[in-house]
Formats: C-alpha cells, sequence, structure tokens
C-alpha cells in the first residue's frame, strides 16, 4: 500500500510599508499537473526527493506565489486558503503533507504570523496525526503557533539562494524519515533579538558564512532530525520579527532545547559583526565608481527600491540621477514600475518618439520630476522569460525607451530583473554595455554570475536599508541593534512544538 503525500504551499515575502497591495491579479496559481510540470521554487527539490520512493504516490494540489510585495489582500488570501482547504479535504486522507511557504507572508486584517495560520488551518483539516514537512526561506520567520502546527521544517542555507532544491529535498527527506519510522519529533526555536537585513546577512561572508557551515554537523548529532537558521524579514514592523535558531529531534525535547540554545547563543555573540560586507555606496559616489571601473560590466542595486524585498519598483532618483550625468554612456536602468507609461508606450509602438515625466508615477515617495524625452526601442504586451525562476511576476506590458544614451525599461506591473534572461527578454544584451542597474538588494546568482562588479547603492525607499531611521511601534522589545547593546539569554526566548 503506497504512502500518499499532498504538496501545497502559499510562498510569498510581504513588506508591509509598500503602498503596493497584492491582490489576486498579482498571484501565481498552480494547480495538479502544473505543479509538477513547472520546475517550482522548492518544490522542484521536493518532487524530486519523493520520486526516490517507490512506494509513494505524490499529490500535488495547490501552490501559490508572487514576487515580494505589499500586503496580501484579505480577500484574495481567503480565496487561496479555502481552495487549498477544500482541496485537501476532497482528495484525501494523506499520510504526509509538504508545504512549500515562505515565512514572511503577511495579510491584510490578520495579527498573527500569516505563515501561522495557513498551517493552522491545514492542520485543523488532516488532524493532528499527519505529519506536515514545512520548507521556508532563511527570510522567514517561525513563530509559536508555527512551530506549533509543523511537524519539521527545512530552511534556506544560502543567501543570495542558491539551494532552494536542496532545502525542498530536505524537508521531504524529513517526512519520509518520519513516516518510516513512525517518529513524533519535537522541535524548540529561539527568537534571537536581532534586526538584520538579508544583505547584511550573506552566507558568502562572515558571520553568515561561518554561521550556516555549523548547520550540517549539527544534522549528524545523534537523534537530531535538522538545525536551521533564519534570519527573518527585518522590514516589518511585526512580534514574530528576528532571527531564529531552530532544532528538530527525532524525540528528545532536552536534547532540542539545549542545542538550540547554543546555536542560538552563537548567533548572539556574532551580533555586531551583521554589518554589509559588501561593495556599497551612495548614490553619486556608486556612480562615479562605476564610471572609473576598469572591470566591465559593473552591476549596480537600487537597494531602496528594491523589489525581491517587496518595494514597488516606482522610484526614478536613480534613473534621473544617471541622465544628468554627462560622464556616463551606455548605461542600462531597468524595472520601473509604471503603468501608465508603458501602456502608451505600446500604444505608440517601436521607433517611435514619446515625452514624458520621470517620477509622474511615484507612489512611495514623492520624489522630483523631471520631463524627458526617449525613443522606444522596444515593447511588447507580456515578458517572456524562459528558464528557471525564482521569483515569479505578473505579467504585463514592457516598454525600453532610450533617453540620450540612457536606456530604461518600464513595466505596467512590479518586476524583479533577477537574471540576464529578463534583460535579453527585452533585446538587451546582459554584458555587453559598460553599466547596468536593477531594484535589487545583493545581486541575484545568475546576475551575480556575469557581473565583473557589483555595488550596492544606498538608496531611498521602503526598502532602505537604514533600519535605525525607522519607527518600530510592534517588535520585541529590547532589539538589537535599535537598543544598543544589552543583557540577553536564549532560555528567554525558547519556545518548543509541544
Amino acid at each position: 500500500m503506497s504512502l500518499r503525500i499532498a504538496i501545497i504551499g502559499l510562498s510569498m515575502e510581504v513588506m508591509i510599508d509598500s503602498p503596493l497591495k497584492t491582490d489576486a491579479s498579482a498571484m501565481q496559481i498552480y494547480r495538479r499537473d502544473q505543479i509538477v510540470d513547472n520546475h517550482l521554487w522548492l518544490v522542484r527539490g521536493v518532487l524530486e526527493r519523493l520520486a526516490e520512493e517507490s512506494d509513494v504516490e505524490v499529490v500535488p494540489l495547490l501552490w501559490a506565489t508572487t514576487l515580494p510585495g505589499g500586503l496580501v489582500t484579505h480577500e484574495t488570501y481567503v480565496a487561496i486558503l479555502q481552495e487549498t482547504l477544500d482541496v485537501l479535504a476532497a482528495n484525501g486522507p494523506f499520510d504526509g503533507i509538504v508545504v512549500a511557504n515562505h515565512g514572511a507572508l503577511e495579510v491584510e486584517g490578520l495579527d498573527i504570523q500569516a505563515d501561522a495560520d495557513y498551517l493552522r488551518a491545514v492542520r485543523r483539516v488532516v488532524g493532528d496525526e499527519v505529519p506536515i514537512a514545512v520548507a521556508l526561506d532563511l527570510h522567514g520567520q517561525v513563530s509559536s503557533p508555527l512551530l506549533e502546527a509543523a511537524t519539521v521544517i527545512s530552511a534556506l542555507r544560502t543567501a543570495p539562494h542558491r539551494d532552494d532544491r536542496e532545502t525542498g529535498y530536505r524537508a521531504a527527506s524529513q517526512l519520509m524519515r518520519v513516516l518510516r519510522n513512525s517518529l513524533r519529533p519535537v522541535s524548540a526555536a529561539v527568537h534571537i533579538p536581532i534586526l538584520v537585513s538579508g544583505e547584511a546577512a550573506v552566507t558568502t561572508q562572515q558571520p553568515g558564512a561561518g554561521l550556516y557551515a555549523q548547520l550540517p554537523a549539527l544534522d549528524t548529532r545523534e537523534g537530531v532530525l535538522e538545525a536551521n537558521i533564519l534570519v527573518g524579514f527585518a522590514w516589518n514592523d511585526r512580534p514574530w520579527i528576528g532571527m531564529t535558531a531552530l532544532v528538530t529531534c527525532e524525540a528528545d525535547e532536552q536534547a532540542a532545547r539545549r542545542y538550540a540554545a547554543e546555536l542560538a547563543e552563537t548567533i548572539w555573540q556574532r551580533r555586531n559583526d551583521f554589518v554589509l560586507r559588501m561593495e556599497t555606496a551612495s548614490l553619486q559616489e556608486g556612480l562615479d565608481r562605476a564610471t572609473a571601473s576598469p572591470a566591465r560590466p559593473v552591476y549596480l542595486s537600487d537597494s531602496g527600491d528594491n523589489t525581491t524585498a517587496g518595494a514597488p519598483g516606482d522610484l526614478t532618483g536613480v534613473l534621473q540621477a544617471v541622465i544628468d550625468r554627462t560622464d556616463l554612456d551606455q548605461v542600462v536602468v531597468a524595472g520601473h514600475t509604471a503603468p501608465k507609461l508603458a501602456l502608451r508606450a505600446n500604444d505608440l509602438g517601436q521607433g517611435q518618439e514619446i515625452r514624458f515625466v520621470l517620477g509622474e508615477e511615484h507612489i512611495s515617495l514623492p520624489g522630483t520630476r523631471k520631463e524627458v524625452v526617449g525613443t522606444i526601442e522596444g515593447c511588447g504586451g507580456a515578458l517572456e522569460t524562459p528558464g528557471y525562476q525564482a521569483f515569479h511576476s505578473a505579467r504585463g506590458a514592457w516598454a525600453s525607451i532610450r533617453i540620450g544614451t540612457t536606456l530604461a525599461t518600464f513595466h505596467e506591473n512590479p518586476i524583479g530583473i533577477t537574471t540576464p534572461a529578463h534583460l535579453r527578454a527585452m533585446g538587451i544584451d546582459p554584458t555587453a554595455r559598460d553599466v547596468y542597474i536593477v531594484k535589487l538588494g545583493y545581486l541575484h546568482p545568475a546576475l551575480d554570475d556575469v557581473a565583473a562588479r557589483d555595488i550596492l547603492l544606498l538608496t531611498e525607499g521602503v526598502a532602505s536599508l537604514d533600519f535605525g531611521g525607522r519607527d518600530w511601534h510592534r517588535i520585541i522589545r529590547p532589539m538589537h541593534p535599535v537598543d544598543g547593546d544589552f543583557a540577553w539569554a536564549p532560555d528567554s526566548a525558547l519556545f518548543v512544538s509541544r
């Protein structure tokens, strides 16, 4: 008799300060065979692992995702959740569930961590005896309600992210271990009061590299299923925000508590080391360096308007600064959200002159306005990006417009220009020009692989990396570094799954 394992998920990173709400039009929903056929984030690793079991029937049901953005509307969340619960009930019973989420989901009007709310609802449908494996992004959160609803958890271990397949694989492996050995695991987690951006905790540099390097050895300790570190999503003013040390054991609660506390203490001791270690610069200084750099191409990140952290991508301040410089030539500034302009350019067509005002469609910051005249070099009704994509953007009109010697792209919907394929799809060679500017924080792997040099611009916007300038009302205090240094012990913030 085969084991029946369902695959579901609602994977989205939310920045609550973004003025753009996420509604149904932004969501990509995959059902049944679409889940198997589309090489999906995290899910692909789950499918790979379960395919190794001859007596497992995989039942893909529903997986929803979208580009990071603002709060998910309550209506959109309820609709996706209800469909998920309906298909679970209609297609059960199941021996196990794999949930591929993110961990930084936030929903309009919901005063609980939304990933936890989702998991608790799933738990109510499948019952307490069915094990649930959860795969998360390391920029997600683990709250007490989430830990209680999950059986085992696996989180990404690389940033920039290169291991979603491996993380899904590990989550499915934990589930199979639970099922094969009739385990009743216990997890211990410590909420560590550190606010740190993903850019300050990349795993290619210290302290992230050293901390994450400890995890494989922890996994091999007797009785341990898996250890994880979650950096969290530090922009959101919520009580569950912060870092998390998490250890899941086969049965031993005391061991889980001890190992989680040890891991948390190791992280806490490195709290002052979480600083930006990649090359950073102010806007004008970054443009100066890019101009003088012998290495080509140089990729610059407009971090304050980082769409892969949930910013709208609407700001044109960097583009305006580039246009104002007489020493910059052959620069690409990609990924502006400007629906009116994108649609108008499509109406006019390729090769046509267009006069417009930069800043006219700003929604997240007022910014300055600048009237410009350009030539439409390319446009289309949908941007086709073949190949594997970590982020799925809602498709819409796009246009590339040359303003002097600068080429800028504008889009009907927010987009993450995270791979060379995005540029190629617009007829832009990702390495032929001197300077490329994208709306990211750290460069995503595929762009990092083609950049000769990359510089993170410390720009304004809702994704600004200046946490000290934010008003905090709901985070648990004290919090490092907002409240300076203070004494703290892991036992004061430890919680267990049972």
